[in-house]
């Protein structure tokens, strides 16, 4: 599999050719079949058959020749680079690197959010406009961070935007031990920006995080002010959202299994004031996401402010399909050589 720029071509759907011009070649078959039928003695196509005698062909010797036409067609279909064509995908150049630093401490199931009429957790409203993000950040590297009690990466930085969508539909709240160590996730996260791994896709336009919580930090072995002053050294803007309304609001409890066994009252610990000195002294935004409509407003304006055009065509991922044209040919110039030396020995 590979992406092929050739001429294109379309042939059936999503089949083309990469050099059709090789198609030309079939215009010299009959030229070639006019030649051989002028000849004196049966010298062309097949080794041997220069010693073949009399003017009538023998049954193994059309066979030969319609062997050796054969193997010559699809030798020709082989050259031309049938492709199939497996997808569409957008060359990467200057987009930018992103982090997200999601929220799944205990309290992201407070179910003040709406959706349709019906009440939703708040880390569900979370999940669906994240990946909404992903989709229209076509060229950006994107990796996830995920926290609660202590912080650990989701997915390296990726430009498989689907495969990072998967990853986003397996996370549940509870599957870290409970806290808010907003200091270590962000210290993971500006580590998976700034170590080697970075910096192997070459010029990048740059880099941000993407911190969502609703609580303030109260565990960790790194502060948050410590996490500031990092990521003011490397220059890596911080844009926060905090999620969840103001007063308390219901959740659900949940047993080992992680399956609900009732409700209890969440009160909202959102430190704004942290967030709003972490973007501030980054060089990114504070945003207050009382609802999941303001969510999506609130990644729509980091969207609109950290986006790169691209004009590049997009590429196109290919299988070669030559292969299943070249076997064939050489199986039936052998099976041809067979019938002409049979011939020769009868």
């Amino acid at each position: 599999m590979r992406s092929g720029s050739g001429i294109p071509l379309s042939i059936m759907g999503h089949l083309r050719l990469g050099h059709p011009f090789f198609l030309f070649l079939l215009a010299l078959l009959p030229l070639l079949i006019w030649a051989r039928s002028r000849r004196k003695s049966p010298v062309w196509m097949l080794p041997f058959s220069g010693r073949w005698k009399g003017k009538g062909e023998a049954r193994s010797e059309k066979a030969a020749i319609l062997c050796a036409y054969g193997g010559l067609l699809l030798a020709i279909f082989a050259l031309a680079q049938p492709l199939k064509e497996m997808g569409i995908f957008q060359i990467p150049r200057e987009g930018y690197d992103i982090l997200l630093v999601l929220d799944l401490s205990g309290s992201m199931l407070a179910e003040d959010y709406e959706r349709g009429g019906r009440t939703v957790s708040r880390f569900e409203a979370v999940q669906g406009v994240v990946k909404s993000f992903l989709d229209k950040r076509v060229g950006d590297r994107i990796g996830l961070v995920a926290f609660s009690g202590r912080a650990y990466t989701v997915s390296p930085l990726t430009f498989d935007h689907r495969w990072l969508d998967r990853q986003i539909d397996r996370l549940e709240v509870g599957m870290i031990e409970d806290g808010t160590a907003i200091g270590d996730a962000v210290g993971l996260a500006l580590t998976r920006l700034i170590g080697k791994g970075a910096t192997e896709a070459g010029k990048r336009k740059g880099r941000f995080l993407i911190l969502l919580t609703d609580g303030g930090n109260n565990c960790g072995t790194l502060s948050p002010d410590e996490a500031i002053d990092l990521a003011a050294q490397k220059r890596v803007p911080i844009f926060t959202i905090g999620a969840g309304r103001l007063g308390d609001a219901g959740a659900s409890v949940l047993d080992e299994g992680g399956q609900t066994v009732g409700t209890e009252i969440a009160p909202s610990d959102l430190d704004e004031a942290l967030l709003r000195r972490m973007a501030q002294q980054t060089g990114g935004r504070y945003f207050r996401a009382l609802d999941e409509g303001t969510i999506r407003e609130a990644f729509a304006a980091i969207d609109a402010e950290k986006k790169v055009s691209f004009s590049d065509r997009p590429g196109r991922m290919t299988e070669d399909l030559y292969p299943y044209f070249l076997a064939p040919a050489l199986l039936l110039w052998g099976l041809a050589l067979f019938l002409a030396r049979r011939r020769l020995l009868a």
